[in-house]
């Protein structure tokens, strides 16, 4: 059986060869006949669709296409009610993220080191130096690319966690570290947050930080693809130059504010009985796993 995920340093993807071989020892190996598919919004990805027989856990969907459900795919449960709407499949399939099976996991125990930590989606952190904000802000920065496990151990040294990534969410809650959701691009899927807030019984408000651009190659491509007519490089590099030096600044105080602001804000944290609840669940789908493959 083959461990099926989006292959990448994004955290919520690598978190799947940490979980997965812990609660399902010596089940894992290349064999592409049958492919667990876990922790990811991966179900609308044509690598999740093609294979021979699909083992679906706790994934969820939220891009690509939607998938044509027939006996290849074995459902023991998806990321929540959301995912079961879009595939028209019975809601008490609907559990939980998978990561949050990391509450039951042995993991070492840490101080405090760091009153607020920020992780920022990892296309967010492409477009522009969110680490210097946070450090600006006198904010610990999580790198969503960190390797895994340091950013499991940072989030667990937190007293809260600052979250656009949404599995810096997920694993502060299993973890049962206090965050507050931020969103500061529009390309921020929503859909898979309320996926997953709703299986907690929690909703989704995010506190709007703005959309910023720093990396220059990346503003050159943003500028030429909004305007209609072709622009001369002496005068879009004029622009560019413009544009920094009024984000550098007026943005970059306004910025540093708004992250002043969050660490005032009232974090949140599903309730304790419902999370065990989920868990627990989860840890019954194992079973029916071991028994049938």
């Amino acid at each position: 059986m083959k461990l099926t995920y989006y292959e990448s340093t994004n955290f919520g993807d690598a978190l799947n060869p940490i979980i997965f071989p812990h609660y399902l020892p010596d089940f894992f190996d290349q064999d592409s006949d049958i492919e667990f598919i876990g922790i990811g919004s991966i179900l609308g990805f044509r690598e999740a669709q093609i294979a021979k027989r699909k083992i679906v856990f706790s994934s969820g969907y939220a891009y690509g296409s939607i998938p044509s459900l027939d006996d290849t795919y074995d459902i023991f449960c998806v990321r929540g009610p959301k995912t079961c709407e879009v595939l028209n499949i019975d809601k008490n399939l609907a559990v939980v993220d998978g990561a949050m099976l990391l509450r039951n996991m042995e993991l070492n125990n840490e101080e405090k080191k760091y009153k607020f930590s920020f992780m920022p989606h990892w296309e967010s952190e492409l477009k522009f130096d969110w680490s210097h904000i946070a450090n600006l802000s006198g904010i610990n920065y999580i790198s969503p690319t960190e390797d895994t496990e340091l950013v499991i151990k940072k989030i667990k040294q937190s007293e809260v966690v600052i979250a656009e990534a949404m599995h810096a969410a997920i694993v502060a809650d299993a973890l049962r570290v206090p965050w507050i959701p931020v969103r500061s691009y529009k390309g921020i899927n929503s859909f898979k947050w309320e996926d997953w807030c709703s299986s907690l019984e929690m909703s989704y408000n995010p506190y709007w930080i703005g959309s910023y651009y720093h990396n220059t190659d990346f503003m050159r491509g943003v500028i030429r693809d909004k305007m209609k007519v072709k622009i001369p490089n002496g005068l879009l590099s004029g622009i560019l130059s413009s544009y920094e030096v009024y984000q550098d600044t007026f943005m970059m105080n306004k910025l540093v504010a708004k992250m002043e602001h969050i660490k005032t804000l009232e974090p949140q944290l599903s309730q304790t009985s419902i999370l065990d609840s989920k868990v627990d669940q989860l840890l019954e789908k194992f079973q029916l796993i071991k028994k049938k493959y």
